[in-house]
């Protein structure tokens, strides 16, 4: 604002140009509102805002997790009869697929086609990386394929992409291939090549390799960023190697490393994430007295760490700061109020939590069923929970071995063998591998029920039920109810 009346001042007209780049300064501070008085201001100044004007904004909007806010803009710009170009698209299907809402992605990619735009390199990468963070491999492969055959090929940022889609897939060693297959096309890895390698590392705890590939970027003469520091954090976390995590945030509160609002919000999530407490309240602390600006990840790492405590009014003063502040809600916000209230005497409120996800048109996932399922499972009330288990298999979701370890428990814990048995037995007919909690509940729970000699009959038996059980699962199973 004081850039505008200095020129007016010194009797130059602000331009369409300095006002968007001004707007574009605001959006990348993440100084929305102020972002938007310039908007209007402009307006009122008799110059009409144009595509940059509100792509930027839409953009920015869509950054901090405003969905409601970026519609309004989108809509705004529609009633102006200011056409959308392909960095509008793109912003569009960030936000709709960043928020598990796929169908809306893909209609707002078709709406390029039929509004005479072509999709670009950034639209192919953005829905890349959209199927790879939410661990979607066989789309990622699909879009990769139509990508090709509609003549782009793939470079540097294409490559980088991919490497992030499938190590967010879970797909390490596929991670590594592109990486491979980039060096062997003569492409020569730049600092966000390395970053992307780096939180595929980070993804599965490997700390080691992330302090190495750290020491060839230095040397390579490629200085790291927060985006480097921000995976190594991650790294050590997901690795447990909490004594290497602390000392790598005191680098960065005592400004070795440059305290970046990035890193801040990393700590948030890496010690949320590590259950301590203290630590993240302590970087979100710190984040609020820099003034940064606050996103929706930030703030669902607070609800979840005070919902695991059990600190349901802390959570809740996050859901409401969520509420007066234009943030839109999460399937992982809801996700983790779901888990709080599962744990707690208000139990039936998990359900209630699912209810209102459905009907705001967000789909919930396995983790938001069988969060509900063990809410009544914890309380007994099977009927409820099988409910849950049936509306979960119409939605098309497929239960996975925390959904039947949940069943095999509970019914365990009554003395229902007989029920609890018969659930393994249904999840290997319907192709859901046993783990270690699956036997480890009926085996336990024999014991503590004095019903030792039962545990043991189970345990020889067990190749009955389960023809594939490894011979180590067979040994361990026989040391677990030695030592009891």
């Amino acid at each position: 604002m004081v850039v505008l009346s200095e020129m007016e001042a010194n009797g130059f007209s602000p331009t369409i140009v300095t006002y968007n780049s001004l707007i574009s300064a605001y959006a990348r501070g993440g100084l929305l509102h102020e972002a938007m008085e310039l908007k209007n201001k402009m307006v009122e100044k008799g110059i009409k805002p144009d595509v940059v004007t509100y792509t930027t904004l839409l953009s920015g909007f869509e950054k901090a997790g405003k969905d409601e806010c970026a519609m309004k803009v989108f809509e705004e710009m529609r009633n102006a009869n200011c056409n959308p170009n392909i960095c509008t698209y793109n912003a569009l299907i960030k936000m709709h697929g960043s928020r598990g809402k796929y169908t809306e992605m893909m209609k707002v990619f078709e709406d390029i086609k039929t509004c005479g735009c072509t999709p670009d390199i950034v639209t192919w990468n953005t829905i890349l990386g959209v199927f790879g963070q939410n661990g979607m491999d066989t789309e990622v492969s699909g879009v990769f394929k139509e990508m090709k055959r509609a003549g782009f090929v793939a470079e540097r940022d294409t490559f980088n992409t991919l490497i992030g889609a499938y190590s967010r897939c879970g797909s390490f060693d596929q991670a590594m291939v592109v990486y491979k297959r980039m060096l062997e096309a003569g492409v020569t890895p730049d600092l966000s090549t390395y970053n992307a390698v780096l939180a595929a590392l980070a993804r599965g705890g490997l700390w080691e390799q992330s302090e190495k590939l750290l020491a060839e970027m230095k040397d390579g003469r490629c200085k790291p960023n927060e985006l480097t520091y921000s995976s190594l954090l991650h790294a050590y976390a997901n690795g447990k190697a909490i004594e290497r995590m602390n000392s790598l945030a005191e680098e960065i509160y005592s400004g070795a490393i440059e305290p970046r609002a990035l890193l801040l919000k990393t700590l948030v999530l890496v010690n949320s994430k590590s259950n301590l407490l203290m630590e993240t309240e302590r970087a979100f602390l710190e984040l609020r007295r820099m003034g940064s600006c606050l996103d929706i990840t930030t703030l669902n790492a607070m609800v979840s760490i005070y919902g695991r405590r059990q600190m349901i009014a802390k959570a809740n003063e996050i859901i409401k700061f969520m509420g007066e502040n234009g943030f839109t809600p999460s399937l992982t916000t809801y996700n983790s109020l779901m888990y709080m209230y599962s744990r707690s005497a208000n139990f039936g409120k998990s359900e209630e939590i699912l209810r209102g996800l459905l009907a705001k048109g967000i789909k919930p996932d396995v983790i938001s069923y069988n969060t509900v399922i063990f809410a009544y499972c914890r309380n007994g009330q099977m009927r409820e929970a099988s409910r849950l288990l049936t509306e979960m298999k119409e939605s098309g979701l497929v239960p996975d071995a925390i959904t039947y370890n949940t069943f095999v428990a509970s019914y365990a814990s009554d003395a229902m063998f007989v029920e609890s048995i018969d659930v393994v037995r249904y999840m290997i007919k319907h192709g859901c591998k046993p783990n270690q909690s699956t036997y480890n509940s009926i085996v336990d729970w024999y014991c503590k029920l004095n019903r030792r000699d039962e545990a043991i009959m189970f345990v020889n038996n067990l190749r009955k039920l389960d023809p594939h059980v490894s011979k180590d699962e067979e040994c361990r199973l026989a040391e677990r109810l030695a030592s009891k």
